[in-house]
């Protein structure tokens, strides 16, 4: 059974969506889950993306252990100085997976065009290399979320991550995780045109080639309808590449498969 590893429910901020729509929605495509919230320590604004990991595992534990197709995990917004901080919430709960994302650029939300004010490449020199420190830091991480975040946002004409732009940064973050034993996430939430996937195709067949074995499939849903978006073509891009789709329980790799 293919795992979406990357949706948000009710816990996080941004999403109301109800455990029982996303496993809904889930059996109706035969996928599994695994729940990620948000945990995004002083994030700039008035959303709050925290949550109380107790309440979390006291309301969600029992549909975790009715069935082998729904787990409960955490998405971790990194910041050098709430890195203390994230690893202890990470530590006071029995999470089955841990994403680690980069959410902020010097301090600043990707979503806005505040963190624009300079030209691409350095400006993604910058993301990628900040990308790098901090998942070095944050070796707690089972996955690294979403790489190509920034160009869900960023207001350039060419929004792209193209490895023949940042070739030596890429090279050094796929290698970075791979020796922390760190998986990459690939996003289906950009999977809606064929020239977004022809470009994370030439990026994940650079880590294939460094050493690279496992990634995991996320939708990053937030509704129901979201869930499992674009499932066959990402899993036909990793069996392209001879990568094995994977998800997290009690902190270890399980292969997913069609």
């Amino acid at each position: 059974m293919l795992f979406d590893t990357h949706l948000h429910t009710k816990f996080s901020a941004d999403s109301k969506m109800s455990i029982e729509d996303a496993i809904l929605s889930a059996k109706q495509q035969n996928i599994g889950l695994v729940l990620t919230e948000h945990l995004d320590y002083d994030f700039p604004g008035d959303d709050i993306y925290e949550f109380n990991p107790q309440q979390y595992f006291q309301e969600y534990s029992s549909y975790r252990y009715q069935s082998k197709t729904l787990y409960l995990g955490v998405e971790v917004g990194m910041q050098e100085h709430t890195l203390i901080q994230s690893k202890k919430f990470v530590e006071s709960a029995p999470f089955d997976q841990v994403i680690c994302s980069l959410h902020l650029l010097d301090g600043k939300d990707l979503f806005y065009e505040s963190c624009y004010t300079e030209d691409k490449h350095t400006v993604y020199l910058n993301y990628l290399n900040t990308m790098i420190k901090l998942i070095k830091q944050h070796d707690f991480a089972n996955i690294l979320g979403h790489v190509d975040y920034i160009c869900r946002y960023a207001p350039y004409a060419k929004k792209d991550i193209c490895y023949e732009e940042f070739h030596d940064t890429i090279d050094t973050l796929w290698q970075t995780i791979i020796d922390k034993g760190i998986v990459p996430e690939l996003n289906t939430r950009r999977f809606d045109n064929s020239n977004n996937i022809s470009i994370l195709l030439k990026l994940y067949e650079r880590y294939a080639m460094l050493g690279g074995k496992y990634v995991s499939i996320g939708s990053d849903a937030h509704k129901p309808e979201n869930i499992g978006f674009a499932f066959k073509e990402a899993y036909a891009l990793l069996d392209r590449l001879n990568l094995q789709p994977v998800y997290f329980v009690n902190r270890q790799m399980q292969l997913s498969k069609i």
